[in-house]
Order: C-alpha cells, then sequence, then structure tokens
C-alpha cells in the first residue's frame, strides 16, 4: 500500500473534531475545525460543513506528512461511557460524544463540550 493510500485509510478513524467560528482579519466570521489528536491539524470555511469538509482533506495530507517523515500518527482519543448523539447536515453526519453533558477522554480528567466525532459520509 502506497503512502497516500494507507494515510487515507487512517485519515478515516474516529478522531474527535472541534469546530468554532473565528474571525479573519478583516472582522469577518470564518467556521473552524481542528483535530484534536493532530496538533496543528485544521481546516475553515464559510460554513460548518466547509470547514469540516477542508479538515477531512487536510487530515489525509497531515497524516501522509507524519508517515513521509517517519513519524507516529497519533491514535484517535479512547472514550468511555458515552451517550451518542447524531446529526446530519448535508454531506456529513457529526456524531456528538457525551457523558453527563460532557465529553469524557478515557485517560484525561479534562472534560470538553461540542466536540464530535466526523462519521465519513458513503463510507
Amino acid at each position: 500500500m502506497d503512502t497516500r493510500a494507507k494515510a487515507e485509510v487512517l485519515a478515516k478513524r474516529p478522531y474527535l473534531v472541534m469546530t468554532s467560528i473565528e474571525e479573519t482579519t478583516d472582522n469577518q466570521p470564518i467556521y473552524f475545525a481542528r483535530v484534536l489528536e493532530l496538533e496543528g491539524c485544521f481546516g475553515q470555511g464559510e460554513t460548518r460543513e466547509a470547514a469540516v469538509k477542508d479538515l477531512r482533506l487536510a487530515t489525509t495530507d497531515f497524516i501522509e506528512s507524519l508517515l513521509v517523515d517517519g513519524l507516529p500518527v497519533p491514535e484517535p482519543t479512547p472514550l468511555f461511557n458515552p451517550t451518542l448523539g447524531t446529526a446530519t447536515q448535508g454531506a456529513f453526519t457529526f456524531t456528538t460524544i457525551k457523558n453527563n453533558n460532557r465529553l469524557q477522554p478515557k485517560q484525561s480528567q479534562a472534560y470538553r463540550d461540542e466536540y464530535f466525532l466526523l462519521a465519513h459520509a458513503g463510507q
């Protein structure tokens, strides 16, 4: 399997994604999405869906660069006791992971709100 194909497979794993609305340098709103386990991997767009679509491409590119450089690819965050909620927006299905209205990573005491796993539509 070539590096790109391996990166595409690894990018489909259930990484935690956070979205937010930020502002550009000229004070215009823009959606921002990032993979929490892949520091520096992010996407942006005029809508939440566009930001996640951009992030999906960036995740594959990011993982491919790690593989090319011989660096380890971080595993998705293990979760426990989740309550799952799903919503579909355009071509994407967002799965919210919560436990008592808080996300609980398995190996950390840090709590997070409004994070979700991205299920790639049609795959």
